[in-house]
């Protein structure tokens, strides 16, 4: 499912998980104001959006394979949660960058929490095969 390291399948690998976060950035803004996103948005969100899927698929490509599925994990959840925050009713007007930074700080802590994973299972493989 997930490409090996080094591969250049990682390249397919991030046009793909761009393409869809900023197709479900733009689902959010739509429910969010009720309006289409016009270009200049789109474009914005394209480039933001693959520079956040850019870096878990940097990681994935040099090995930390848990570090990107558990990044994107960590993504999903947030952006349920942005989603959560976008459908409830706007009291402040901080709740949208709130829900903004809470997607993003659950995509770099599943990040985090898989890149972990990743050193730790190599150094316990590392172990039994010096045995």
């Amino acid at each position: 499912m997930v490409p090996p390291a080094l591969s250049p399948r990682w390249l397919l690998v991030l046009l793909v998980t761009a393409a869809l976060w900023t197709g479900l950035a733009m689902l959010a803004a739509y429910l969010n104001t009720g309006q289409g996103p016009t270009l200049e948005t789109l474009r914005g969100a394209a480039l933001s959006l693959s520079l956040i899927a850019a870096v878990p698929v940097v990681f994935g490509f040099l090995g930390a394979r848990f570090g990107f599925l558990l990044a994107q994990v960590g993504l999903l959840i947030g952006y349920l949660l942005l989603l959560r925050a976008f459908a409830g009713p706007n009291t402040g007007g901080f709740e949208d960058l709130a829900a903004v930074a809470t997607f993003l700080m659950l995509g770099a802590i599943g990040l985090g929490l898989g890149t972990v994973i990743d050193i730790v299972r190599y150094f316990v493989g590392k172990r039994r095969a010096a045995r």
